[in-house]
């Protein structure tokens, strides 16, 4: 457990630029694109916070396979948008796995072994907030691209920083 909370901590500490560059090419990048324009449904081709934490909201419906109402880390890493073929590809597929790990423990606030609605709406909040680097109420692709926590986590585990 202490490394799996030395390890969040430091996933919160780095610098976004440390991770990635607005233009590097990098495996998933074009599926964390994708993912963006799920999300952005706005002709200024930014999101704001209601599209994201809409975006969000539907991800925790269908990640609720139980529809408990609330997602364990077995519900959370059989979830994947694509993600984890990358990460095999690479051969990254452990760190990818530690990664999710990380991510599911900075989300479960309470740390009860499950995220809840609010906790993950709370998450989403926070992600927002923190991916938002300008701080005008809306996420640009770069913006969601290099600052988006689990776009950090997933590309630090797959390019092995």
């Amino acid at each position: 457990m202490r490394i799996l909370t030395t390890a969040c901590a430091v996933l919160l500490t780095l610098p976004v630029t440390a991770l990635a560059q607005a233009d590097e090419v990098t495996p998933g990048r074009e599926l964390a694109e994708l993912i963006y324009g799920s999300i952005e449904d706005n002709p200024n081709g930014a999101a704001d916070m209601g599209e994201f934490v809409d975006f969000g909201q539907d991800i925790f419906v269908s990640m609720d396979s139980d529809e408990s109402g609330s997602i364990d880390l077995g519900e959370f890493t059989e979830w994947d948008f694509g993600f984890n073929f990358i990460a095999e590809d690479e051969n990254q597929k452990r760190a990818y796995e530690t990664a999710q790990k990380i991510l599911f423990a900075i989300w479960d606030h309470d740390g009860d072994g499950k995220i809840g609605r609010q906790e993950y709406h709370k998450s989403m909040v926070w992600d927002f907030r923190r991916a938002d680097t300008d701080n005008d109420a809306f996420l640009t692709r770069d913006e969601f691209l290099n600052g988006y926590i689990i776009n950090l986590a997933y590309r630090a585990a797959i390019i092995g920083q």
